[in-house]
């Protein structure tokens, strides 16, 4: 098969459209608007009429419906020469199991054996996630490290790529792109996170430094890009994160800084935290999801995750530009302009150049 770039406006010059899943969500929504400020044509698969309407306004044209739905992504993958798949549910506590596995696993079985009826398809990219690797301890992970899932997420993202290497040993044009922890203007999930260290309520848990890989949203998106233009990626499995490991103190002073206060000394002993998890994870799934702290949080916020980035750069000539000080910046002002949860009054506004 032919491994001719995807990306036609914006690389090669030549006719052809792009279907993004996901295109509504945090990655999704980025890279859409990437590929429409390069010129691509790009077909989105959304799953709600407002979603429809913002793809509208954006340059793309959408496509009602899920993964799960087959017709839906047939008239999507209609004469498309690339798939960027980022459709997927993020980590909630007190989400039925079988959710993440429609999504994840159902989901992604089903596109690809469409995408393989689908001739004019010269690329597949598959957005899965660093975390199939589950903690890594202080050692950096390359991308030939066993798969260590630690939750429900986690498990099946492991299983839908998968079922993507599978494909490829078939003959899909496939990438596996592996995201570290994405952060950016536009990422409601971390919100609760900046909240508790804008109002000081944040301490890390325990003695042991943890550590961890941000990448910076626009940094993810081009990489996301490199992987549909460049032949050398077809076949690959590719860690990408950003250009500096940082701790979690470290990670969360930056974003105290960037809004105009500090952390308060110290640290929650860990054993305090365990019995506080298990107590908010006892609650009803509706009660849950406004805890504090749960077990698969405190897995997050106790346990290092440090990825090899090196094959990225070699296949891709890819790195990470933000630095974490511009990156936090830049989230920081979107959150402040963004939540209808404003920070205590004692922490002021501030501009960020960008």
């Amino acid at each position: 098969m032919s491994q001719q770039s995807p990306l036609p406006q914006a690389e090669s010059g030549t006719s052809g459209t792009v279907l993004v899943t996901g295109g509504a969500g945090f990655l999704g929504s980025a890279l859409v608007r990437e590929l429409v400020a390069r010129g691509v044509r790009v077909r989105v698969l959304v799953r709600r009429a407002k979603q429809a309407e913002e793809q509208w306004r954006l340059g793309a044209e959408p496509i009602l419906g899920d993964v799960a739905d087959r017709s839906a992504l047939e008239a999507g993958l209609d004469g498309v020469s690339c798939v960027y798949h980022l459709a997927g549910k993020l980590l909630e506590p007190g989400e039925p199991p079988e959710q993440y596995r429609c999504t994840h696993v159902e989901g992604t079985q089903l596109l690809l054996e469409c995408a393989r009826q689908v001739s004019s398809l010269r690329r597949f990219v598959h957005c899965s996630t660093t975390g199939v690797l589950g903690p890594t301890g202080d050692k950096p992970a390359d991308e030939e490290a066993p798969m260590r899932p630690s939750n429900v997420y986690e498990a099946t993202k492991s299983e839908a790529e998968l079922a993507v290497r599978a494909a490829i040993q078939l003959g899909l044009p496939g990438v596996i792109v592996r995201p570290g922890l994405v952060y950016g203007p536009g990422d409601w999930h971390l919100l609760k996170f900046y909240d508790a260290i804008l109002r000081r309520q944040f301490r890390p848990i325990g003695r042991r430094e943890v550590w961890l890989h941000p990448i910076y949203i626009d940094d993810m998106t081009h990489a996301f890009v490199r992987c549909a233009s460049e032949s050398k990626a077809v076949g690959e499995c590719l860690n990408v994160a950003g250009q500096e490991v940082v701790s979690l103190a470290q990670l969360a002073d930056t974003i105290a800084r960037a809004g105009g206060t500090f952390l308060p000394v110290g640290r929650i002993p860990l054993a305090l935290a365990w019995v506080a998890a298990l107590t908010f994870d006892a609650l009803p799934a509706r009660l849950r999801q406004r805890a504090p702290l749960t077990r698969d949080r405190l897995d997050f916020l106790t346990h290092s995750r440090v990825y090899d980035v090196e094959k990225a750069f070699e296949i891709l000539n890819f790195r990470a530009k933000t630095d974490l000080v511009t990156g936090v910046g830049r989230t920081m002002a979107w959150y402040l302009e963004s939540t209808s949860e404003r920070p205590p009054r004692t922490v002021p506004r501030v501009a960020v150049a960008d």
